[in-house]
């Protein structure tokens, strides 16, 4: 605010000289409380702009922040890192209702460690595999043996968690292993219950993949043949939305491979059945049927049961049918 007008008042008794004296003196009274006044709106402009610009900043870098952090968020329904799959005893004679029924789970959240599935071993085998799909070792265990332990599955005698990892190149979309890894996170997401579908869709096109696997497109067109035709997870493969957390969670099993007695992942496939990890031959059928009934045997034991089922313990699957039996498609999911 400019100082007032002076009162003429203040002039009486002065001589001319002494009242232009005054006057000059007044006039630069105000001139300097005028630019003053104007350096003080300079600052509160300038101060204003500045706290607009760090705010408008803040809100860009917050949801910059918030989009970089979800992308480490992980696929709804794989808090263990894995996807859990069960059936229900009473189907065990129905080859019409026998179903494998994916659990449903929250998303691990960044930084955050995953939760170990807990069954009672006692009475459900509880089958864990990690996965990498550009591996030929994979497609060997599974052409030899998917099918029969999926069968436990959807029977009610066994759970199977899959856990997709990617030992080389982990997070890069140049990667057909995290790229696959993606595709089942994607499905899980979204569509839990046909993840099981497109692991088995995988494994098939495995012996025949091009140089660098199969491009993000592929990937779609063979979820799609599978019969999984949702929008969001084309969406989701192209967009290579988990590959952060494929990377996170293939670092996780490589430090440790939660209730196993194998310490941490170095090879795939790694299959633990009750805690225990299977070494036998990857396309042997007989050796792991014999590993699977010894491994209940003292399961149901442990728990005063038998393999039988006495006590209530749901008898171990036995006879375990041959790949010519009940094989696994080359060109899509097992039955």
């Amino acid at each position: 605010m400019s100082p007032a007008k002076p009162d003429k008042s203040m002039y009486d008794g002065l001589s001319k000289k002494d009242r232009q004296a005054l006057s000059r003196e007044i006039a630069r009274i105000q001139r300097e409380e005028e630019q003053r006044r104007k350096k003080r709106n300079r600052v509160i402009l300038i101060t204003s702009l500045i706290t607009v610009g760090v705010l408008a900043l803040a809100g860009t870098g917050w949801a910059v922040y918030s989009g970089i952090r979800a992308t480490f968020v992980g696929p709804l329904n794989m808090l263990s890192d894995g996807i859990l799959f069960t059936g229900d005893p009473a189907n065990a004679t129905s080859t019409e209702t026998a179903t494998a029924t994916a659990t449903r789970t929250a998303a691990i959240q960044p930084d955050a460690q995953p939760v170990a599935s807990d069954l009672d071993t006692s009475t459900v085998l509880r089958i864990t595999e990690y996965v990498d799909y550009s591996s030929p070792d994979v497609a060997k265990f599974e052409t030899a043996n998917g099918s029969a332990l999926q069968s436990y599955v959807s029977a009610g005698y066994a759970s199977l968690e899959l856990h997709p990892v990617a030992l080389e190149g982990a997070g890069s979309s140049d990667s057909y292993a995290t790229r696959a890894a993606n595709t089942v996170a994607c499905v899980a997401n979204t569509t839990p219950d046909a993840a099981l579908v497109v692991h088995n869709a995988l494994v098939a096109a495995q012996s025949t993949l091009p140089d660098g696997g199969l491009s993000n497109d592929d990937l779609v067109a063979l979820v799609q043949k599978a019969g999984v035709t949702d929008p969001a997870i084309a969406s989701c493969i192209t967009g290579n939305e988990f590959d952060d957390w494929v990377a996170n969670s293939t670092a996780r099993a490589q430090k440790n491979i939660p209730n196993s007695d194998v310490t941490a992942l170095t090879t795939v496939p790694l299959v633990v059945i009750d805690g225990t990890a299977y070494t036998g031959a990857l396309d042997d059928t007989e050796a792991l049927n014999t590993f699977i009934t010894d491994v209940f045997t003292k399961a149901s034991a442990a728990a005063g049961t038998d393999a039988t089922g006495t006590d209530g313990a749901t008898p171990a699957p036995t006879g375990s049918p041959a790949p010519t039996d009940t094989p696994v498609p080359t060109d899509g999911p097992a039955e």
